[in-house]
């Protein structure tokens, strides 16, 4: 069982975002132990990208800061690994899928098993385009989590339920995230 499926399986879990290298790497590193010893249950990493098109001012102004920080998905996946060794909250990285294709799906396939990355969040790559991916998490234990919307049809919502593993990210209002201000 998958460590997200165990959360789950327990509790209703409290899942927080943050994006990666925002200010820096290492305070990445210090937010992810802080909000575990607060009773985070699992953390969505963000990807920065320099054109988060689904993403608010807020969030767009942190992958911002965390480009100018140098950060990469290179250093992202290290300093996922040092976590690691003192850390095994479920960490999902989000971000768009252009990132995870120029890294390589395998090479991140193969980062995922090796640094126990619990699983994926890619808003631009639908179910329908996601069979690599989804292969490539179920034969590397990470699991591949698809958004849907109040609006999605019951055909879509059912291609959704069949492609996802670990949960569903349901987008629950209109518009980008990290946009309210309150």
């Amino acid at each position: 069982m998958s460590r997200i499926a165990e959360v789950f399986r327990t509790k209703k879990p409290l899942i927080v975002y943050i994006t990666a290298g925002d200010p820096s790497l290492k305070a990445t590193e210090k937010l992810i132990f802080d909000l575990e010893k607060q009773g985070v249950d699992i953390i969505e990493l963000g990807i920065p990208f320099s054109d988060p098109l689904a993403d608010g001012p807020i969030i767009q102004a942190s992958h911002v800061r965390a480009l100018k920080a140098k950060t990469t998905f290179s250093k992202i996946i290290q300093m996922i690994k040092q976590v690691r060794i003192k850390s095994k909250i479920p960490l999902v990285l989000m971000g768009a899928y252009n990132l995870f294709y120029k890294y390589g799906l395998e090479k991140f396939a193969q980062n995922a098993l090796q640094y126990e990355i619990d699983g994926v969040i890619i808003p631009d790559l639908p179910p329908e385009e996601a069979r690599e991916i989804i292969e490539l998490g179920r034969s590397k234990n990470f699991c591949t989590i698809f958004l849907a919307a109040l609006t999605s049809s019951t055909e879509r919502l059912t291609k959704i339920i069949n492609s996802a593993t670990g949960f569903i990210y349901l987008i629950a209002l209109k518009g980008v995230t990290g946009s309210r201000s309150t």
